[in-house]
C-alpha cells in the first residue's frame, strides 16, 4: 500500500475523530437549560467545515482505491500472458525455491519429467535426478543457498523421468531474489544434451 494512500487514511481518521468532538459538542449545548448562542453556532460551524473535509478525504481515497483495483487487474494481466509465453517455450522451465522445490512448470517440463504439470507443483527437483546424482545435487542446492550466488550457472545433470530411461542434461539456473537482495528462488531450464548437440549438425545441414 502506498505511502499516500496510509497518509490519507491517517487525516481520514483524524477527521472523524474531530466530527465526534464537534458532535459531543452539539449535544453538550443542548443539554444545557439556557444553551449559549454563539457555543452553538460555532459547533454547527464546525461540523460543516469537518463534513466538507471528510468528503473531499473520501472522494481521493475512492480514487486512489480505484487506482489500486486497476493496478492488481493490470498485473493479473500481465501474469497471465508470462505464463501464456512460458508453455510455448519449447525448452523445461520452471520455478523452484531455495530448496528445489518446484514452485510453477510449463509443459514443456511436463513432457520432459514424463509427468502431468499439475503434479509437477511441489514436487522436490531431487525426485527427477538420477538415484546416484541425487546426493551430489543436493550439495550443489545448499552451497548455491550458502554462497546466495548472483550469476547463472551452468550444470549436466543426469534427468530421470517419471517410469522413463534417465538422460544427460543441460541445466541453466539463475537465481530470484526480493527487493532487500534476499535469494528467494531459482529459475531452471533444462534441455536434454542429446537435441543440445544435434543443434549444431542441423544448423549446418540448412546451410
Amino acid at each position: 500500500m502506498s505511502p499516500e494512500f496510509t497518509i490519507n487514511v491517517n487525516i481520514f481518521t483524524e477527521q472523524l475523530q474531530s466530527l465526534q468532538k464537534c458532535l459531543n459538542l452539539h449535544q453538550d449545548a443542548n443539554t444545557v437549560v439556557q444553551p449559549e448562542g454563539d457555543l452553538l453556532l460555532a459547533a454547527l460551524k464546525e461540523l460543516d467545515t469537518t463534513s466538507k473535509k471528510l468528503g473531499i478525504v473520501t472522494e481521493k481515497l475512492f480514487e486512489q482505491t480505484q487506482k489500486l483495483v486497476n493496478a492488481q487487474a493490470w498485473l493479473r494481466e500481465e501474469y497471465k500472458r508470462y505464463q501464456d509465453l512460458l508453455e510455448f517455450v519449447p525448452n523445461a522451465y520452471f520455478v523452484s525455491d531455495t530448496q528445489g522445490k518446484i514452485l510453477s512448470a510449463n509443459h514443456a517440463t511436463a513432457t520432459l519429467f514424463n509427468l502431468q504439470q499439475r503434479f509437477l507443483i511441489n514436487k522436490p527437483l531431487a525426485c527427477f535426478i538420477a538415484a546416484e546424482e541425487r546426493r551430489a545435487f543436493r550439495c550443489q542446492l545448499n552451497q548455491m543457498y550458502e554462497c546466495e550466488f548472483d550469476y547463472v550457472q551452468e550444470l549436466i545433470l543426469r534427468i530421470q523421468p517419471r517410469q522413463c530411461e534417465p538422460f544427460e542434461a543441460a541445466v541453466t539456473v539463475a537465481p530470484m531474489r526480493d527487493v532487500k537482495g534476499k535469494l528467494t528462488g531459482l529459475r531452471w531450464m533444462v534441455r536434454d544434451m542429446i537435441h543440445v548437440w544435434q543443434q549444431p549438425q542441423l544448423a549446418l545441414e540448412r546451410s
